[in-house]
């Protein structure tokens, strides 16, 4: 019975000794955990069920094309290593990783993510799953990120129709095309090159349709058409010719 007591008493102080001497991070990390939404009570896959989360409320401000405070969140790497506040996932600590703690609004120096204003607030039920995914070792696999690059490439949006821009020299513009042209020359600061001479339209459009030069003549007989549609002509004349056909079977 002595034996018995001693045994309890040496392991109650062995427990005491231990929770003592753990780290002060460690017990605030447990401490915030606790404080977290339940973790999801199933198997999280990362690409059904983390990164459509990710994509809806963090890509904006993480992502390839803007990363505030040094961290982004659609590349493993980038977002294992963390940002300027430091790792925003430790694989099965949910408590000391800083993407839960964000979304959570449980960090202080970070708030809470999104910020009020530009985004909604996840739920409870998308942080459990981001916990149970962090504390299930955040398996995140290589694919995943090629998956989201050829997702977001524009052979795969869906197709629409932008709106043309209105411009303040429409004189410029002929067509749609030249406004969207204009417009980003505008936005580049580049002035626009002056409007190529008749024999310089032509000779591009001969060498790009069927990679030959205008004869003489063509040039010519084209410089002495004055009809409104002389060039589109020349380009329909171009298009039925064999050499087309050649030029591109090449």
């Amino acid at each position: 019975m002595r034996m018995s007591v001693r045994w309890l008493m040496s392991l109650v102080g062995v427990a005491s000794f231990a929770m003592i001497c753990l780290p002060p991070v460690a017990r605030a990390a447990d401490q915030v955990a606790d404080r977290l939404p339940p973790a999801a009570a199933r198997r999280v896959d990362f690409v059904q069920d983390v990164q459509p989360i990710l994509r809806a409320t963090c890509y904006s401000c993480h992502g390839a094309e803007m990363q505030e405070g040094g961290l982004r969140l659609d590349n493993k790497k980038r977002a294992f290593q963390g940002g300027d506040h430091g790792a925003a996932v430790v694989p099965g600590k949910s408590g000391e990783s800083l993407l839960l703690l964000a979304v959570a609004g449980l960090n202080e120096d970070i708030g809470r993510m999104p910020p009020e204003g530009e985004g909604t607030p996840l739920t409870a039920e998308q942080i459990g799953l981001l916990r149970a995914w962090i504390e299930q070792d955040a398996d995140w696999p290589e694919s995943a990120d090629n998956q989201l690059v050829a997702s977001s490439h524009w052979a795969f949006q869906p197709i629409a129709r932008p709106a043309i821009p209105m411009l303040d020299e429409m004189d410029w513009v002929r067509n749609p095309i030249d406004a969207f042209v204009l417009d980003r020359l505008r936005n580049e600061m580049i002035q626009p090159s002056p409007e190529a001479s008749k024999s310089a339209r032509l000779r591009r459009a001969y060498l790009d349709l069927i990679g030959l030069p205008p004869t003489i003549d063509e040039v010519n007989a084209f410089l002495a058409d004055d009809r409104d549609d002389a060039y589109e002509r020349v380009v329909d004349r171009l298009l039925e010719s064999e050499h087309y056909g050649e030029r591109w079977a090449r």
